[in-house]
């Protein structure tokens, strides 16, 4: 081992002395290698010693002429910290013992602070000591949570997406060791989540950030501290305050719809307000859906036909229109606009077997389609007729389009019925009233 550093020595030695070019003289020259001449020329001859042992992976024999470097020569490089941090990792992940590994980890945390001193770039460098303080030594965690929050406070957006993961894992920790509370977890998770979500719309192509967004929502689920409560204890106070402040909307509607909270008045408030600035689908059908259930209906109907006129996707259109067409039969007793609204989301989706079923329900369901008894049972005929068109829309309704049609073909007029109103089995019938459709005449 003597021999081959006592090589690396002479031949760093040659490599310098054939190297003094103008370049390697303006060096020699230079205070940042040294306080004077001798200490450049150490300086230089060290560098090009621990950088030959350093690109062969030889971290060990590299360790000594780095850290005479470091300690003449502390400015000359950024190499010095860069490299340096990869060799203190291979002697902490080589540590014979939890106290030796334990002071390489601060050598570690103490180069990175060196770093910031001679290079700057504070933000990005306690993002690098935060993160690679947690993964080194977990029973750290509230250092390593402080020095990356300071890291995210400093450098916001350009904080490196592996960064903003650690911040949310390190809140969830701070808050399993009740060193946070829950509603300072939720706000850090809010803004992680702002701060991935601007660099993914920055760079909507990279597959890595999705995966660090996905990671951070696991996280801050893990957590257990997003329950719907906890979110209208936090949030109703700032929206009363404000309710105009429409980040502080957006958050509120982000949160709560995140996590199944959207049944509740403040994401109503909240959403309203978001809406009305910024309007989109999904939150247009949340907001028709919630104001439904408050029996707030016209209101409801504003909003399903808003979801309507902006969602761009079909499948999630004709859902919408089908929805929309509940609220109409229900609620506004107009069976006969709910059924032009279901045939409406079969143009937009010809696959929605549901829409055939609602049309057959809204068929069976009338009772005051004809003038006696033989015709009020022929809605059961026209209603048979969807459940049937249901199954060849959509195979996988087989099971309950079986079961209406067993039900319902109970009601079926009896054959002596068929027979005194002029008729045979498998004639053709014109189902009268709002109904008016074609159908074939069938027995119990």
């Amino acid at each position: 081992m003597r021999t081959k550093v006592i090589k690396g020595f002479l031949f760093a030695l040659i490599a310098l002395s054939a190297s003094l070019s103008s370049f390697a003289q303006a060096q020699l020259e230079d205070p940042k290698y040294g306080a004077d001449k001798e200490t450049r020329e150490k300086c230089l001859i060290n560098t090009s010693l621990y950088g030959e042992s350093y690109k062969q992976g030889n971290f060990k024999d590299a360790f000594g002429p780095w850290h005479i470097v470091l300690q003449i020569c502390p400015a000359s490089s950024q190499n010095t910290y860069i490299r340096g941090a990869r060799i203190l990792k291979y002697y902490i992940e080589t540590a014979p013992d939890p106290i030796t590994k334990n002071a390489y980890i601060d050598s570690l945390m103490s180069l990175y602070d060196k770093r910031i001193q001679y290079f700057n770039r504070r933000g990005y460098v306690l993002g690098q000591k935060g993160t690679d303080l947690l993964a080194l030594n977990p029973d750290r965690f509230e250092e390593a949570y402080n020095i990356v929050k300071e890291s995210v406070a400093i450098d916001k957006v350009k904080s490196e997406p592996s960064v903003i993961y650690s911040y949310m894992v390190l809140a969830k920790t701070m808050y399993d060791n009740q060193k946070l509370q829950a509603d300072e977890v939720i706000e850090i998770y809010s803004q992680t989540v702002e701060l991935i979500e601007a660099q993914i719309k920055a760079t909507p192509n990279d597959d890595k950030l999705t995966q660090i967004k996905d990671g951070i929502d696991a996280v801050f689920a893990s957590a257990n501290v997003a329950n719907c409560d906890n979110l209208v204890a936090l949030f109703t106070p700032r929206f009363n305050e404000n309710p105009n402040n429409l980040d502080l909307c957006k958050k509120i509607v982000a949160l709560m719809g995140a996590n199944g909270c959207t049944n509740l008045e403040l994401y109503r408030l909240a959403g309203t307000n978001v809406f009305a600035a910024e309007p989109n689908a999904d939150l247009a059908y949340e907001l028709a859906k919630l104001n439904s259930s408050i029996n707030q209906f016209k209101k409801a109907e504003e909003y399903f036909n808003k979801a309507i006129e902006l969602e761009e996707d079909a499948v999630k259109r004709s859902v919408y229109i089908l929805e929309y067409a509940a609220i109409v039969a229900r609620e506004f007793k107009n069976p006969q606009q709910a059924r032009s609204l279901a045939l409406k989301s079969l143009e937009v989706n010809p696959n929605l077997g549901h829409a055939y079923i609602f049309i057959g329900n809204l068929y069976a369901a009338e009772k005051n389609c004809g003038a006696d008894d033989f015709e009020k049972k022929t809605v059961f005929w026209a209603a048979c007729d969807k459940y049937i068109q249901a199954k060849k829309a959509d195979p996988s309704l087989a099971t309950q389009v079986d079961q209406l049609l067993n039900s319902y073909s109970q009601y079926f007029p009896a054959k002596n019925d068929i027979f005194f109103h002029d008729l045979n089995t498998g004639d053709s019938y014109t189902v009268g009233c709002w109904i008016n459709e074609r159908t074939t005449v069938r027995e119990k």
